[in-house]
């Protein structure tokens, strides 16, 4: 049965404190920080006034091609973001951003509130503020932020903004930065309401709860080591109230004068909280091992989000920027009930001011002994200038025993102005 979330939160934070506890030796070494300088004093008129207007243009073509529904989806779609950041007065500081994404011709594609018959391309029409925050700086660095904002840890594996997409996750909350020391940093949050890829006109597009995120971080010897405590506690999707306690280590080590070697080690452990009815005892599991030499990289890896026979029971990541993680086609946006191993081979280099990509995976359950399939993807992106670059990407899904084969190609020019 769920344990209460008081209860669950203290455990968690004694874990944490312990885990900080017993590095802080390692902070002790480092020299005090230096004097953070003080930013300029403006009066409020030429805070509002001389402030930073940014723009955001991405125009997108992508087309699916998935076995099962008769005709493909063509989606041509642009994304137009514009902000306003004003200077800083007395440690105040302020952003707002409105967001707007709109089909270019027609719509030949399912954007999950159309009803197309075609296959879902989750861009849907719509104008919406993307974010609005107040910031107040605190002598020495620490940053609270309260409002709309985009909110994005490690590697997005957990919590994320989903910048893939053209309507980007957002979240309401109120949240604090603090560096322990030019190697330390803290991150805690609260969260309100996380605002979907789906948008304002789709039942999907606001996720209510009432979820802290705890995030510490330090870097030493071996690399960066981060340990982390996310408490998601939904109002109306309970299925999904889960608290994550896990560390995550990224390091790279000089094996001579061409070769670097890179690696990533992370661990967690899930269990149910707030009203889930489902009993969840899941782990996660991620080791990576790669190299680089004269431009080119070369990493293999293995993640497992654990599964049982037991509904619900099954590792979760609902708040994640799911694209970047167990393939592009996108067919594991949800953990299957048998849990997921992913077996990946990526190669990345420069080619002519173009950075080429070429991922394999294969995919099995983590209960059961299953296989699910396969993914190839390959993917061109490159800069124009500093303000504009371009993209082509492709995935092709092979099923064995779970979903069905789907191609997807993408092409795409972003401009910031």
């Amino acid at each position: 049965m769920s344990t209460p979330i008081l209860s669950r939160s203290r455990q968690a934070l004694a874990s944490c404190t312990v885990l900080l506890a017993a590095t802080g030796s390692l902070w002790a070494q480092e020299p005090a920080p230096l004097p953070t300088p003080q930013p300029p004093q403006h009066t409020l008129l030429e805070a509002l006034k001389e402030g930073t207007v940014s723009i955001n243009l991405r125009y997108r073509f992508e087309n699916v091609d998935q076995d099962g529904i008769a005709k493909q989806a063509h989606a041509s779609t642009l994304r137009t973001a514009l902000g306003y950041r004003t200077l800083p007065f007395h440690g105040f500081q302020a952003l707002i951003e409105f967001e707007d994404v709109r089909p270019i011709g027609e719509e030949n594609y399912n954007d999950t509130i159309n009803g197309s018959p075609r296959p879902v391309v989750a861009d849907p029409q719509g104008t919406e503020v993307n974010q609005a925050y107040l910031d107040y700086l605190f002598d020495g660095g620490t940053v609270t932020r309260l409002g709309r904002q985009r909110i994005v840890l490690d590697n997005q594996r957990f919590i994320g903004d989903v910048a893939w997409r053209q309507n980007y996750q957002t979240f309401d909350a109120v949240s604090l930065t603090h560096g322990l020391s030019e190697s330390g940093e803290v991150f805690v949050a609260y969260l309100d309401n996380v605002n979907r890829i789906f948008g304002e006109n789709s039942p999907m597009g606001d996720a209510r709860m009432g979820s802290v995120l705890l995030n510490a971080s330090w870097k030493f010897g071996l690399g960066k080591l981060t340990g982390y405590w996310y408490e998601l506690d939904y109002d109306d999707n309970v299925t999904l109230s889960t608290s994550t306690l896990g560390l995550r280590l990224v390091g790279t080590h000089d094996a001579s004068e061409d070769l670097g070697l890179l690696y990533t080690l992370e661990a967690a452990t899930q269990d149910d909280t707030g009203d889930n009815p489902n009993n969840v005892d899941a782990e996660y599991y991620l080791a990576e091992l790669g190299g680089g030499m004269r431009g080119v990289t070369v990493k293999l890896g293995f993640e497992s989000l654990s599964g049982s026979s037991n509904t619900g029971d099954m590792f979760t990541t609902p708040l994640a920027l799911l694209h970047a993680h167990n393939g592009w086609a996108d067919k594991f946006l949800m953990t299957p009930q048998g849990g997921l191993e992913d077996t990946f081979l990526s190669v990345k280099a420069k080619v002519v001011g173009a950075t080429c990509q070429a991922v394999y995976h294969n995919f099995e359950a983590e209960t059961g002994g299953g296989d699910y399939g396969s993914e190839f993807d390959l993917a061109v992106t490159r800069p124009i200038n500093e303000n504009v670059s371009w993209g082509l990407k492709y995935a092709n899904y092979m099923e064995d025993g779970l979903f069905t084969d789907t191609e997807k190609f993408w092409a795409w020019l972003s401009v910031n102005i």
